[in-house]
């Protein structure tokens, strides 16, 4: 078996296989930090857009809910003004008061019957009866636009949950900053051997 021959290595030569060395960690280093740091920073830039988007989609939330009540309170208004019997004006009533509901847990199928079911005893009634068909309409299209908006704020919330979870796994990013770091300290401190 041969013997690996052993170079010893004069002074200028140790110190600029040191350099050279540091150098080589240092430009390593540094491409895989880029790498993460533009990442980090397109991450960061989409959870701050998904910020803002759910904050507007938690006004339109809102606006829509108003819409739905003060078009409720319309077609009250206006069944108000018609002649019918009181029999008419409680079922009526009673049908708005379902449709306008702040009630969460219902489906959008069983807001759906219970429009199709106002709307019915709206059109079974005498007279003119076509504004307060429509706000009734309106009241249900605020209902459907809100609840789209509700579960597009939900999915939203997940995305950036997802997405803070990810800027938080990326730890190497420090680890990292210190070696390059350490690694410059040690580029000048060789260097300045020479």
């Amino acid at each position: 078996m041969e013997a690996d021959e052993i170079k010893i290595m004069n002074r200028d030569e140790l110190i600029s296989a040191a350099v050279e060395k540091h150098e080589r960690f240092i430009a390593e280093y540094k491409t895989e930090y880029d790498a993460l740091t533009s990442g980090a920073s397109s991450l960061n830039r989409e959870i701050e857009d998904l910020k803002s988007s759910i904050e507007t989609a938690e006004e339109k939330i809102g606006v829509f809910d108003e819409k739905k009540h003060h078009a409720g309170y319309e077609a009250e208004e206006e069944l108000k003004n018609m002649n019918l019997s009181p029999a008419d004006v409680e079922k009526i009533k009673k049908g708005l008061s379902e449709l306008v509901s702040s009630k969460t847990s219902d489906t959008v199928e069983e807001r759906k019957a219970v429009y199709d079911a106002l709307a019915a005893d709206i059109k079974g009634l005498d007279g003119d009866v076509s504004g307060l068909l429509a706000k009734a309409d309106a009241s249900f299209k605020a209902y459907l636009d809100g609840k789209e908006a509700a579960e597009s704020l939900t999915a939203q919330k997940t995305s950036l949950g997802e997405k803070e979870k990810e800027t938080g796994e990326n730890k190497r990013v420090g680890w990292l900053e210190k070696r390059i770091e350490s690694h410059q300290d040690a580029l000048v401190y060789w260097k300045g051997m020479k």
